[in-house]
């Protein structure tokens, strides 16, 4: 307990270095309101983070203790986090009401989903549109390739990367940073474009890229629909949303020039699902050619931005929503869904049994160079029915409130996808409970099912050798 709250402590002080940022803009806009409820919850981190740091002993986390760690740092981080909201009483509501709002606005960003219980995000300080933006980065990218880069032991990382289905034939520790110099190197590029090409809306630009980039969706504005599809804008979010749906190893090694990894990766699988969506919906429902490219793949990467109504689509239309958000982008991305690899493995998986029964061989499954154990099919399997089990029972509680069922299953297909599109029934009037339960979904969708049953698991982890091959 002592190593993984010291572990936590760190986590804790690397997210309040982050807060310094919109700070900074707190003072350029001469926002003093802003400036204090900030300074109160960077105070909170790092006094917190010191503490627990000073107190403990951090150590190297066994798998369990990992998992275990990224559940409740992402639970602390969405409680300390709220407190620029509270201060600022962004809800107008009671105190309960205002807690509430406070750490699901908080929860939203961290867990990059980017639903909002703010009823006009234009009247929000430019630092606090930052603050805002800057969550969903911080738990999108940096704090979950630090708590790997940290944390993870060289043989669970090594065991992680493999069961994703890549090559390893490489320093996993180092690559991690790599990785986060590449998106530091993204962020800045697409912001320096964005610039180039005539955005000069520095905040807004800001809060359009950290959001892409982390796959999170909070928008600076109410209505985007102007922004996001004139130029530059257009072209950049489009971009920015699928490199952060992209898998962080492929992204790696593209700079080593592994063109062919590339190539035989789920990001290629992403394009066809997306250029194939893109054709059904243009042709079939009738939405513009723009649109679909921008809704399918905010949809697909989890990023959840939106300027059409969602409530006014068709209802087979938003079945199709449903479908390609619980597919999900690349593993070991800041996208969400079940992820491809696992949607690819079941299928696969169904034609194994085929085959195995007419056979009676037990024929591998390769995927993306990788053969996969029964085992890891099993695992695969168990988790999607548990996903799904947990969306349909979600929306069931969500459509006993009055809601069309088909718009409440959107929605909590949107929240435990952490992807953000919205049928409208998250808003600022939505039941508290129901806060609550979207609360309960967005945490569990960015930590994964599987990581928040090995923390309540009572299986004790066997030390095993590592052994390289």
């Amino acid at each position: 307990m002592k190593a993984l709250l010291a572990n936590m402590g760190f986590v804790l002080q690397i997210s309040g270095l982050f807060i310094i940022i919109p700070i900074i803009v707190s003072f350029i806009y001469n926002e003093p309101f802003a400036t204090i409820a900030l300074f109160i919850a960077v105070t909170a981190f790092l006094s917190l983070g010191f503490l627990l740091n000073a107190l403990c002993e951090r150590k190297e986390l066994s798998y369990k203790e990992s998992c275990t760690l990224i559940v409740l740092v992402f639970i602390l981080l969405s409680i300390i986090g709220a407190i620029p909201y509270m201060y600022l009483n962004v809800s107008n509501g009671d105190i309960v009401t205002n807690f509430t709002d406070s750490v699901f606005e908080a929860a939203s960003g961290f867990t990059t989903t980017g639903f909002t219980v703010v009823s006009n995000v234009s009247l929000l300080p430019k630092s606090i549109i930052i603050y805002r933006a800057l969550t969903q980065f911080v738990g999108g990218i940096g704090i979950v390739l630090v708590l790997l880069a940290f944390f993870y032991p060289e043989e669970k990382l090594f065991e992680f990367s493999r069961g994703m289905g890549f090559s390893t034939n490489y320093k996993v520790k180092k690559t991690f940073y790599m990785i986060l110099v590449i998106y530091f190197i993204y962020t800045f590029i697409m912001i320096a474009l964005g610039f180039i090409l005539g955005y000069h809306d520095g905040v807004n630009l800001l809060s359009f890229i950290f959001s892409a980039i982390s796959t999170g969706g909070f928008a600076p504005v109410n209505d985007i629909s102007t922004i996001v599809t004139s130029f530059p804008l257009n072209f950049i979010l489009i971009v920015s949303m699928v490199l952060g749906a992209t898998n962080f190893f492929v992204l790696a090694g593209l700079f080593k020039r592994r063109f062919k990894e590339f190539l035989l990766s789920e990001t290629m699988v992403f394009i066809v699902i997306a250029v194939f969506s893109i054709i059904i919906i243009t042709l079939f429902f009738n939405i513009p050619g723009f649109d679909s490219v921008f809704h399918v793949i905010s949809a697909m990467s989890a990023s959840g931005f939106s300027y059409i109504s969602m409530q006014s689509l068709a209802g087979n239309l938003k079945i199709y929503l449903i479908i390609l958000m619980l597919i999900g982008g690349a593993s070991i991305s800041t996208a969400g869904g079940i992820k491809i690899y696992r949607f690819l493995l079941v299928l696969k998986s169904i034609k194994k049994a085929v085959h195995d029964a007419i056979t009676h061989e037990d024929k591998q499954i390769r995927l993306f160079g990788k053969e996969y154990t029964d085992s890891e099919i099993i695992q695969a399997f168990i988790l999607m029915l548990v996903w799904i089990g947990i969306v349909f029972v979600s929306a069931f509680i969500v459509s006993s409130y009055g809601y069309d069922p088909v718009d409440a299953l959107f929605e909590t297909t949107s929240a435990i996808g952490t992807s953000g599109l919205s049928t409208g029934i998250v808003n600022a009037s939505l039941a508290l409970e129901l806060k609550w339960l979207f609360f309960f979904l967005m945490i569990l969708g960015r930590v994964e099912i599987l990581a928040f049953f090995i923390m309540i698991s009572r299986i004790k982890e066997l030390k095993k050798s590592f052994k390289k091959t």
